[in-house]
């Protein structure tokens, strides 16, 4: 991340700004390459272990007060304490890259396999207004069809029906199944209770194939 400010010197103080007439603010590139002195990030691992305020949700940094057991916010001023895995993480502190610099990036761990990471799979959720005429839902359906003929091999694909009430779809077995939540006028729209509920929401999933 860059930051560039609209002056050299920050003021120090409100009244000292003010009086300058000078405006002033920065400028913050969130993912530039190079920060604002022209500085490559220092690279790290273990991005999850980063210790967060408590109060205000910063990160820690170089510019946080830190000693044996706790650490200061720069942000907020809250005092946070350490986990055992961080102190023994900054008893080397040449070993961390948030110890190092103020510019870094840290690698976060995998969730789940490479495997399963590899068979991530789009998916599609078809919304229908049963509301309509007899001639739009029959144009609808053609659509749905078209559509699914489109999708590539293996993606998700789930269907949902509203009018005055919600229908959830499971079709992934030989014949589909709906479970129905109406809603009653009195709730001004609003479900009486959550559809995942009612069906979880990987139940109305089924791979294109299957269809």
């Amino acid at each position: 991340m860059a930051v560039r400010a609209t002056v050299s010197r920050f003021p120090q103080n409100e009244d000292v700004q003010e009086s300058s007439g000078l405006p002033w603010g920065v400028t913050v590139t969130p993912f530039a390459s190079k920060d604002e002195n022209g500085l490559s990030p220092v690279y790290g691992s273990d991005g999850d272990l980063l210790p967060r305020c408590e109060n205000c949700y910063g990160y820690f940094n170089t510019y946080c007060g830190i000693d044996q057991w706790a650490w200061n916010c720069s942000l907020c001023g809250t005092l946070n304490g350490l986990t055992s895995q961080a102190i023994s993480r900054y008893s080397r502190p040449q070993s961390c890259a948030e110890m190092m610099s103020s510019f870094i990036d840290l690698e976060l761990p995998m969730e789940g396999s490479e495997e399963e990471m590899m068979q991530a799979r789009p998916v599609y959720v078809a919304a229908v207004d049963l509301s309509s005429s007899e001639d739009f839902l029959e144009l609808t359906k053609s659509a749905l069809q078209a559509a699914l003929e489109a999708l590539a091999p293996g993606s998700l694909f789930g269907l949902a029906t509203f009018s005055h009430k919600m229908g959830l779809y499971d079709v992934q077995g030989p014949i589909p199944v709906v479970k129905n939540i109406f809603i009653s006028p009195d709730t001004e729209g609003t479900l009486p209770i959550e559809p995942e509920d009612v069906m979880p929401f990987v139940t109305i999933l089924s791979p294109c194939g299957n269809l």
